[in-house]
């Protein structure tokens, strides 16, 4: 009897097909299927009419229709997974336990493992069964709606409570990545690929796989099977959610098409500091990208059981609020003076003492000069009338003493006036807001000027943008060329060894039945005579043929053993078990090939059935001959990888040198524009608040021009004689 370790040591070097093997196999669902819902499932095909195959890293999922119209999706693993079938049991028990009503959303798919699910080239293996999901894989739902912010953060919000279910109800994924999440055409979530996930039932286990490496803690090893393991990858793929939504540029220039990752991939998090991207998200200007960055690269750092759970305290705000609202910590706005004008003009251009400043106030207090001048014009007025009565002068005289006393008090009262502090302070107030005008008018002169030249500066800052996207998008389509050209040599030298693989098993796999043919050949000839001929319903076998066959015993598979055909003729002859050839009445050519063809697969099914096996010796030859023509293959092939990854990893840091060096001339260019922008911006507004005085100023000139009638020179000559 083999014993659990037995089993366990063969299950440990048991060989899975790839994915074009079971797309091969996948032709033929009845032949390939036992399970009721897939027998006689249609696959969907690829452009070549195979079934499409959808390859993962340890397995090939097929999306097939059943006989009733329902998609199924078939998992077909590729490599060893160990406790494979233990692991889905308890899984499969934990998962039912759970009621869909609980959850935020339903995103727990149902799935049933199926041990002896496909035959491939007569050999069973274990198979997923799945529900269908309808919707989009996140990546490729953010390639078509990055742009719409709230749908985004709706998405955000749903993944945080997708993940808050995996904590409530003890369960962890082990791969969150964007292939794994499927969003729904509401925006809901379905989690898909279960073969890593962590339930109570396999605490103290360890771990199967360690997750796409775009989305995990380089410290995650496979020890680090726990409900916390998924901590670090939800914290990736809700920081680069949030993001996209706060700045939706970011898909464009982070994201490459097809790319396995969303926007920042395995090697940003294994050094943070000369990561391609980090530093600049970290100095983003919208500051809900710059915080959830900060603590993404703050937990690329930590131990895996360093890493808190995710929380998001932002997810629950409106994403208008988001992309405003500074978050916890930023630096307060810092008032800035308006540079450029003397201060002493602010005391005059106040909008409440504006006025009072350059107000004009009526003639005030009598002086002896007042006195003096008002007796003048008095005399003026009388003198020459009383000399004209008396008659002591002619009317020539008086008309030239009147004139001139008339002349020397106007021309006196004008100086008076003059002298007067009401017209030294309307002087003064003139010549004050002239000086301000000029001032302010030779600033607001050259404002179309400045205008220009910050638009150009604006232009010229989104060019060196574009530039610098352009260019990072160039040098990432250089890696990823370079990326094509090391996977294509990789490819071909793995083609080549995966080709000398196979040669090399179906050598051994000959061996193996040229050894066992002898051994089994006893076995299969006593099996042979219960395959009956009345029972096998071949194509073009009637029961009258079958009659006929049985007139000369010839009943079952032993007694067909081989065929012969009739030189020049259309004829046939069956060859019989005991040697003898026969000529069956109605049996040519073709119908004699194909009782050939049934014996011989009578007798396939036979040696299939055979108990027997080589001793234990010869097989320990047979291995002994060809494992260490295998080990070679795979270290050669182990090689080709390791040169692979050397390949890309020189490819990358290359890649890393120029970017980082793009980098510090992109940031010092566009520092210089900015710091050009905000001296513009700044003096934009000055002129803007000169322009403003200048209206105002204008308002106060005309208002003291208006106010200087209280001064005029009748206005004085009414104070010289009413004293008002």
């Amino acid at each position: 009897m083999e014993t659990h370790d037995e089993a366990v040591d063969k299950d440990v070097v048991r060989r899975f097909p790839t994915g074009s093997q079971y797309s091969t196999a996948l032709q033929n669902t009845q032949l390939c299927f036992h399970h009721t819902d897939l027998k006689d499932a249609k696959p969907v095909l690829n452009a070549i009419g195979m079934p499409k195959p959808v390859s993962g890293s340890s397995a090939t999922v097929f999306s097939l229709t059943t006989s009733d119209g329902r998609r199924i999706a078939v998992k077909c693993f590729t490599r060893h997974v160990s406790d494979q079938e233990h692991r889905y049991q308890k899984i499969s028990e934990h998962l039912a336990q759970i009621e869909t009503e609980s959850l935020s959303q339903p995103w727990k798919m149902g799935f049933e493992y199926v041990p002896d699910g496909i035959l491939v080239e007569g050999i069973r293996y274990p198979i997923l069964k799945m529900d269908w999901v309808e919707g989009l894989l996140l990546s490729q739902w953010l390639s078509i709606h990055h742009q719409d912010q709230a749908s985004v953060m709706e998405v955000a919000r749903k993944f945080e409570e997708l993940v808050h279910d995996l904590h409530r109800n003890s369960i962890a994924h082990g791969d969150l990545q964007h292939g794994n999440l499927i969003v729904a055409q509401d925006r809901t979530l379905r989690l898909v690929d279960y073969d890593g996930l962590f339930v109570p039932a396999l605490s103290g286990e360890r771990g199967n796989e360690i997750g796409h490496r775009n989305y995990q803690s380089p410290r995650r090893t496979l020890d680090d099977f726990g409900p916390d393991m998924d901590n670090f990858s939800a914290w990736v793929i809700h920081a680069s959610l949030v993001a996209v939504a706060a700045d939706p540029a970011l898909w464009s220039q982070l994201h490459v098409a097809d790319g396995e990752y969303l926007l920042l991939s395995g090697d940003d998090f294994s050094d943070p500091p000369s990561s391609t991207y980090f530093p600049d998200l970290l100095r983003h200007p919208n500051p809900v990208v710059s915080a959830s960055m900060s603590q993404l690269s703050a937990l690329c750092e930590k131990r895996l059981t360093e890493i808190p759970r995710l929380h998001w305290s932002q997810s629950s705000t409106d994403v208008d609020t988001e992309l405003h609202v500074p978050v916890e910590g930023a630096p307060a706005e810092v008032a800035v003076a308006q540079p450029g004008r003397p201060s002493w003009l602010d005391g005059h251009l106040t909008t409440n003492t504006l006025q009072e400043s350059f107000s004009t106030v009526s003639f005030q207090g009598w002086h002896l000069r007042e006195f003096l001048l008002a007796l003048l014009g008095v005399l003026a007025v009388t003198a020459p009338l009383t000399v004209g009565i008396t008659g002591y002068l002619h009317f020539g005289a008086i008309i030239l003493g009147a004139l001139t006393m008339s002349s020397a008090f106007l021309v006196l009262s004008a100086a008076a006036r003059f002298k007067r502090g009401e017209i030294k302070t309307l002087r003064n107030n003139q010549r004050s807001l002239d000086q301000l005008l000029a001032l302010n008018a030779e600033t607001v002169a050259n404002y179309e000027k400045v205008h220009e030249e910050r638009a150009r500066l604006i232009e010229d800052e989104q060019h060196l943008i574009e530039k610098n996207n352009s260019q990072n998008q160039e040098l990432t389509n250089r890696l990823h060329q370079s990326y094509a050209r090391i996977e294509s040599d990789r490819k071909a030298a793995s083609d080549a060894l995966n080709q000398e693989l196979r040669n090399l098993r179906d050598e051994k796999d000959a061996v193996f039945a040229e050894r066992l043919r002898p051994l089994q050949q006893p076995w299969v000839k006593k099996r042979l005579p219960s395959f009956l001929l009345s029972e096998a319903h071949l194509s073009g076998i009637t029961s009258k043929h079958v009659s006929s066959l049985a007139a000369l015993n010839l009943r079952t598979a032993a007694d067909i053993v081989g065929i012969k055909r009739v030189k020049g003729g259309d004829d046939a002859l069956l060859i019989t078990g005991d040697g003898r050839y026969v000529k069956v009445p109605g049996i040519g050519p073709v119908k004699a090939k194909s009782l050939y063809a049934w014996h011989q697969e009578c007798e396939e099914k036979a040696r299939d059935s055979c108990p027997v096996s080589l001793p234990a010796d010869a097989e320990a030859e047979i291995e002994d001959v060809f494992e260490p023509l295998l080990a070679s293959i795979w270290a050669r092939q182990t090689v080709v990888d390791q040169e692979a990854e050397h390949r890309r990893s020189e490819a990358r840091k290359e890649l890393a040198v120029i970017r980082t060096r793009l980098a510090d001339t992109h940031q010092e260019e566009l520092a210089a524009l900015r710091a050009r922008s905000e001296d513009l911006d700044l003096l934009i507004s000055d002129m803007r608040t000169s322009a403003a005085d200048v209206y105002r100023l204008n308002q106060s000139k005309t208002l003291l021009m208006m106010s200087g009638r209280k001064i005029s020179y009748l206005r004085y000559l009414r104070f010289l004689y009413l004293g008002r």
